[in-house]
């Protein structure tokens, strides 16, 4: 199937797809769990980017991420500069987000998850959160150079002064300086 195809496909209620390479995907509907990981990391993402406009968090939306392939991350991070050219009144989005955000679902495979962490480094995402409920980790996933990084983590920085975790989030100020971005943010999940 192409983009075009794609992209004229007739709305279903209750029925979610991406395309992959040219393969149709049924994504399934997410569990309580899965929808409360969504909420209370895009929020807490989204309310601390806002304040500092930094960018803006965009959920559920479908991605243009190359000529055969829309992707629909749970969500992404859109730095300020490119969310000024976003044309917020179309779908799919063309513009690349910096941070692309999926929860792993039980109906999903090992070889799509990858394929899809792989589609979206090649498209230009910085990192790609890939969050794992049953373990409580959070692996990210960057592209150095030619290789592509995967590393299992429990904690990590992507925005300046504020601390999460997977039970509760806590904004404080940073005791002593360090180096860090504009969006660090250390997440610890437990």
């Amino acid at each position: 199937m192409t983009a075009e195809q794609f992209d004229a496909l007739p709305e279903e209620e209750g029925r979610k797809w991406e395309l992959l390479d040219g393969e149709l995907i049924e994504v399934s509907s997410a569990t309580p769990r899965h929808n409360r990981i969504l909420m209370r990391l895009s929020r807490l993402l989204d309310e601390f980017a806002e304040a500092r406009q930094l960018g803006a968090v965009l959920p559920e939306t479908d991605l243009a991420v190359r000529a055969n392939t829309r992707l629909r991350p749970h969500f992404g991070f859109v730095s300020a500069e490119i969310w000024r050219t976003v044309d917020l009144n179309r779908v799919p989005v063309v513009q690349t987000p910096d941070i692309a955000v999926e929860i792993i679902s039980l109906s999903e495979t090992v070889t799509t998850i990858h394929r899809k962490i792989d589609a979206y480094l090649k498209w230009g995402v910085q990192e790609v959160w890939l969050i794992d409920p049953d373990v409580r980790t959070m692996f990210v996933h960057t592209r150095r150079c030619t290789t592509i990084e995967r590393r299992r983590i429990s904690h990590f920085q992507f925005c300046p002064g504020m601390a999460a975790s997977g039970r509760r989030s806590v904004r404080k100020p940073l005791t002593r300086p360090r180096r860090v971005s504009r969006r660090s943010l250390t997440v610890t999940v437990r």
